[in-house]
């Protein structure tokens, strides 16, 4: 599959050089519709926006190849390494999404059926059967190779490689698709997502230029849980104990790392300083939140009304738009105070 040719963004950026996050947050507040391109030697990865938001992900490293939530999560984490190349290619909205949704295609048919039809009729009844995928072209001699991307049945992007790499895209490749068809036999593959789907940032991040109220929010948790320790010692001990549990648990969750981690917790605020796992993230804060209070003597706490805490974080929560399908801020309470209640 050959990459739409797109209007160059960025060709040749350094991650030795460039803020990738801010990259990244340019991207969506630009709403740019395309796809960035990273590559270190051995590795490819690629995003692919719509409108600011990134909707699939595809990388290859060592002939593993991921694509979705875990290739957008590889690609994070290769981004800010140095040494690597980033490009990034502006594509019309349609094209991007085509372009997503063929990183999820698999083979639907090969030579073996389509070989004996034109490639013309090959291409008339992929639109009546309604492709949403792509078809792969592979001609003879030094003709090249190409790729049509279809979306629910119609083209919306051709492109080639010639012999000798040099790659166009556009309506005038499809033409030339259909003239080449007419004198030679080309290679046929043709991929199909039957089930295609984008990926959903709220559902799988937190990315702190968008979900604000949801880092803010966060930051509010601590500050009551913090005064909820404070109370029971009368003096500051919820940030060193929390800081002694991040330090311990930097193993399963490096994100929390107090001195390199992209989560920030301390008495002068909150803060998330990258694109994180959304599941992951909740997931960690509840475990050493938990670890934290139960370092501490029970006899303190023995009063303590959890119901009373997940009904004021309730009321926190709705305050502010999370924009988080399926968080409970009350199940989310009764978990950090597991044992106690």
């Amino acid at each position: 599959m050959l990459l739409p040719q797109g209007i160059e963004k960025h060709k040749n950026l350094s991650t030795s050089f460039t803020r990738f996050d801010h990259l990244l947050q340019d991207l969506f507040e630009n709403r740019f519709s395309g796809y960035l391109k990273l590559n270190f030697w051995g590795f490819e990865g690629v995003l692919v926006f719509d409108t600011g938001r990134m909707i699939e992900g595809y990388t290859s490293e060592q002939d593993v190849y991921l694509t979705g939530e875990p290739a957008v999560l590889k690609v994070l984490e290769k981004g800010v390494e140095p040494e690597g190349t980033l490009e990034v290619y502006d594509l019309a909205s349609e094209i991007a999404l085509a372009l997503g949704y063929a990183l999820q295609a698999t083979l639907y048919k090969d030579e073996n059926d389509l070989g004996n039809y034109a490639l013309t009729h090959v291409f008339e009844m992929l639109e009546n059967e309604g492709l949403t995928g792509y078809v792969d072209l592979q001609f003879s001699g030094k003709r090249g190779n190409g790729t049509v991307y279809f979306l629910e049945g119609t083209s919306v992007e051709a492109v080639i490689m010639s012999g000798t790499g040099r790659i166009a895209s556009g309506e005038q490749v499809f033409n030339k698709f259909l003239e080449i068809g007419e004198l030679i036999q080309p290679r046929v593959k043709a991929y199909q997502v039957l089930n295609p789907t984008s990926i959903n940032e709220d559902e799988s991040f937190v990315i702190p230029w968008i979900h604000k109220p949801f880092v803010h929010f966060w930051g509010e948790i601590l500050q009551l849980l913090r005064g909820i320790m404070d109370d029971y010692f009368k003096k500051n001990k919820f940030y060193p104990l929390l800081e002694k549990v991040c330090n311990d648990n930097t193993d399963h969750y490096p994100f929390l790392d107090p001195r390199k981690g992209i989560v920030r917790l301390s008495p002068e605020g909150f803060d998330i300083t990258r694109i994180i796992h959304y599941p992951t993230f909740v997931q960690g804060m509840i475990i050493v939140l938990n670890k934290a209070f139960l370092q501490v003597p029970p006899r303190p706490f023995k009063k303590l009304d959890v119901a009373l805490v997940a009904a004021e974080v309730g009321k926190m929560a709705e305050k502010v738009d999370l924009n988080r399908p399926g968080f409970d801020p009350h199940k989310t309470v009764m978990q950090i105070f597991r044992g106690f209640a």
